[in-house]
């Protein structure tokens, strides 16, 4: 994987551990960039809870809920979506689990909320 992924308004810088959003500098904690990093590397594709917390929390994921992805997922969206309430970017397929629409970085600019 390249060491930055740049489309529209985000940037991702994998080797620095930095998301940017037109410009501006946004805080993750370490499993929402790896739940971000995740998916940005399989646009448009879906993923189960189960996929996610093998993918993103390895050989740990025996010890968390799958709900658990929910949470990181609900907070990831609050940072880096327009509106997080109508989320763009990380989709939620019904009865299957999650998807990163690329489409939506093709879109005005996103602002985070505060």
């Amino acid at each position: 994987m390249a060491a930055v992924f740049e489309q529209g308004c985000l940037r991702i810088d994998f080797d620095a551990y930095e998301v940017f959003l037109d410009g501006r500098k946004v805080h993750l904690y370490l499993r929402e960039f790896e739940i971000l990093r995740f998916f940005v590397q399989f646009p448009n594709r879906v993923f189960t809870r189960a996929r996610i917390l093998e993918s993103v929390w390895g050989s740990k994921k025996r010890d968390v809920d799958p709900r658990t992805v929910d949470v990181h997922v609900r907070r990831l969206r609050t940072r880096i979506e327009r509106d997080h309430a109508h989320p763009e970017l990380i989709v939620t397929v019904r009865g299957v689990g999650y998807k990163f629409d690329a489409r939506g970085l093709a879109r005005s600019a996103i602002v985070p909320q505060p």
